[in-house]
């Protein structure tokens, strides 16, 4: 395909939640004209629900109860196959979304049902050298209770907030620290990783107005835009001052149907863009920095459902949909500014369930 082409790696549902379940992960490129090709399926063990990539290592979060996190690395003499880096190390609870540190030698697992962080051994660095495996491991051996970051809270809806529940892992390098979205507690946890160790500090939270269901959020600059499940809204957070500045409606005029909203991105133009799995579609608001202000733009149908995960291509000539229930993953074309514009074409692939982009 063209060199603008952008790869990507799908994670699946393998467990049927919804859909014909999958049977592992896949990888895929799409052209700069969103013309596509998809590669064969790779076993990399139970419900790989969410994927990282950092350099050649891919993490793999197994969404299962209690859970694991494995790595992988791309086979040299196959684009489309895997090779195991580092083995399944277990999770703390429905591992759920994964970063790596700065360092590259930890994987760090936001764990829905264990309302925690955990911290793993990725097994390499980035540039692929050895010597982190031993020290990676040699630290987790050492202190392994160190390496969770367990919280507590609940919100005011009793059916999905009783108890904490971290959605994502999020690194703000230029602070030092890991964003943690509390969908349960209707905070924003604060997060402290020792590079050598992986041992995990709790640094405190952001506190979000009651109800909010954090699920997913970017950062950009100084400030971080978060997609609220709960009551389908996206807040600004100032991460100088870790307070909630605001919050607007996403797609005010569509009916709840208590599935709320899911992933969230930003263009460089300034275009949020967050999966609606209420209205099956992908909206979008005009995020305006100096002001802190967002403006609802679009509501693009997806022609799925429930839209999980959502990415760019490099170029942002299009973002990529998956919507887990249809088995199916929209292309949608974007403006130059990153609107969406009409859904171009659609993947058929079975649950898929995330987006994961490979590096340039």
């Amino acid at each position: 395909m063209a060199e603008e082409s952008t790869g990507f790696w799908i994670g699946g549902n393998t467990a049927g939640w919804l859909g014909a379940p999958a049977a592992g992960v896949r990888s895929l490129e799409v052209a700069a004209d969103g013309s596509w090709r998809l590669g064969p399926v790779v076993d990399v063990g139970s419900n790989p629900m969410y994927l990282a990539w950092n350099g050649p290592v891919l993490a793999v979060a197994h969404e299962v109860s209690p859970g694991a996190v494995s790595t992988w690395r791309l086979d040299p003499s196959d684009p489309h196959g895997l090779q195991p880096v580092s083995p399944a190390d277990a999770a703390d609870g429905d591992p759920c979304h994964l970063a790596f540190d700065p360092s590259g030698r930890w994987v760090l697992a936001a764990n829905y049902s264990g309302g925690s962080i955990t911290s793993h051994p990725s097994g390499a660095d980035p540039d692929g050298s050895t010597e982190a495996v031993a020290a990676a491991t040699t630290a987790a051996t050492a202190a392994p209770a160190w390496r969770r970051a367990a919280f507590s809270g609940t919100g005011p809806d009793a059916s999905r907030q009783s108890s904490s529940h971290l959605h994502q892992a999020v690194v703000d390098a230029d602070r030092g620290r890991v964003l943690g979205p509390d969908l349960g507690a209707d905070r924003i946890r604060l997060v402290e990783v020792d590079a050598r160790t992986g041992a995990l500090r709790d640094a405190g939270s952001i506190a979000l107005h009651p109800g909010a269901g954090p699920r997913h959020l970017v950062i950009r600059g100084g400030l971080a835009l978060v997609a609220n499940e709960l009551d389908r809204t996206v807040s600004i957070i100032d991460l100088e001052t870790d307070a909630e500045l605001a919050w607007a409606p996403v797609a005010p005029g569509v009916a709840s149907r208590g599935l709320g909203l899911s992933a969230i991105r930003i263009t460089r133009g300034g275009i949020v863009l967050v999966g609606d799995r209420d209205a099956d579609a992908l909206a979008a608001l005009r995020f305006d920095a100096e002001t802190r202000t967002l403006e609802p733009l679009a509501s693009v149908p997806t022609g799925g459902r429930h839209p999980r995960d959502l990415e760019l291509t490099h170029d942002e000539r299009h973002a990529l949909v998956a919507d887990l229930a249809s088995g199916s993953i929209a292309v949608v074309a974007l403006d130059a500014e990153g609107a969406p514009l009409r859904v171009v074409d659609t993947i058929v692939t079975e649950a898929p369930a995330c987006l994961a982009r490979v590096p340039r």
